[in-house]
């Protein structure tokens, strides 16, 4: 007997593609194969980090369709910073967790910051693997055009992701059981929020006073806690496969309440659902400034949808429909309608 069918998700915006998906999709790879992302020694842990699997996932997919906008020159630059941070967390310090040596990834995750100088000079340091080769790669080009108030928001939300894969890594066998505790730990470490300060990249620097605000907060807060909890949903047969189960709040929900797989996911849905709808109400609370922002938010949430849809990475379906078809001129196979 299969899984159950994930269900029908809440998404009132509407996700665009970025018509520059096709020529990122060749000069990541040809990128991600420069910085040897598909070295065979990084293969053994787990196993999906071949050129193959590389297609599959499909990242500039993901990209593409939560950066619309974007030029060319900026979704490639966002792209390959977003597979730098996925090689991270898919393979590169999760080959610490085979030998349980943690106090060797923490010592990892200092080194990778001495490639990110608040200055945004390079440093004289030989990168010695592939996200090193990466981070030096695409610093200096990306702080070029950043404050320094911004460089530093930017280093803090790599700092916190890659702190958030060390969390994941210390919690593989001691799981948080509190669903609550396990939203603030997404929030705090996943990647995401890396990705509303990326956006800003191509959008233009937000004033402090926004950053500080309580409505902003709320806003870019639904954000990341509406795609980490439809991941969870989506990718929990994969976090199965892979014993990693115990990160995914599907499973927190599930022996937390004492649920069954379908009634957790129910509870898991209803919760991102009010998250959506949060992020729905979020452009008449902000500031005028942050409008156009949160509506990129909105279209990035539908967007990250859409690619859960499409991409490979999940077993094909991860969201049971079809698949769609990839690769250079296949752009107009994806239709992207509003799904109540």
């Amino acid at each position: 007997m299969g899984s159950p069918a994930p269900p029908r998700f809440h998404m009132p915006f509407r996700s665009r593609l970025n018509p520059h998906v096709d020529r990122t999709r060749v000069r990541t790879k040809k990128w991600a194969r420069k910085m040897g992302m598909f070295d065979e020694r990084y293969l053994e842990w787990p196993r999906r980090w071949s050129e193959e699997t590389f297609d599959e996932a499909d990242f500039p997919l993901f990209i593409a369709l939560t950066h619309p906008d974007a030029d060319a020159a900026e979704l490639d630059l966002v792209t390959a910073w977003h597979v730098a941070l996925w090689f991270v967390d898919d393979l590169f310090l999760p080959l610490y967790r085979r030998d349980h040596d943690q106090e060797s990834a923490a010592a990892q995750v200092d080194r990778l910051m001495l490639f990110l100088p608040l200055d945004g000079l390079p440093r004289p340091l030989t990168p010695e693997h592939p996200v090193e080769r990466a981070f030096a790669d695409l610093w200096t080009g990306t702080a070029a055009t950043m404050t320094p108030l911004w460089r530093e928001r930017f280093t803090g939300s790599v700092r916190r992701f890659l702190d958030g894969v060390l969390w994941e890594l210390e919690h593989v066998d001691h799981a948080i059981t509190d669903l609550i505790e396990y939203l603030g730990a997404r929030r705090d470490f996943g990647g995401l929020q890396f990705t509303a300060i990326l956006m800003e990249h191509a959008m233009g620097e937000l004033s402090p006073g926004v950053l500080r605000g309580r409505e902003f907060r709320t806003a870019t807060d639904a954000f990341v806690d509406a795609v980490s909890l439809h991941n969870d949903i989506v990718s929990y047969d994969r976090e199965v496969d892979e014993g990693t189960i115990g990160n995914n709040g599907v499973e927190v929900a599930r022996n937390a309440l004492g649920l069954n797989r379908r009634d957790a996911v129910a509870v898991v849905d209803d919760l991102l659902t009010a998250r959506v709808d949060t992020l729905a109400a979020a452009p008449t609370a902000v500031p005028a400034e942050a409008v156009r922002f949160v509506g990129a938010l909105q279209e990035a949430l539908a967007g990250s949808y859409r690619w859960h849809e499409l991409t490979g990475r999940f077993g094909g379906t991860a969201a049971g429909f079809a698949a769609k078809p990839r690769g250079l001129g296949t752009s107009a196979a994806y239709v992207f309608e509003v799904r109540a």
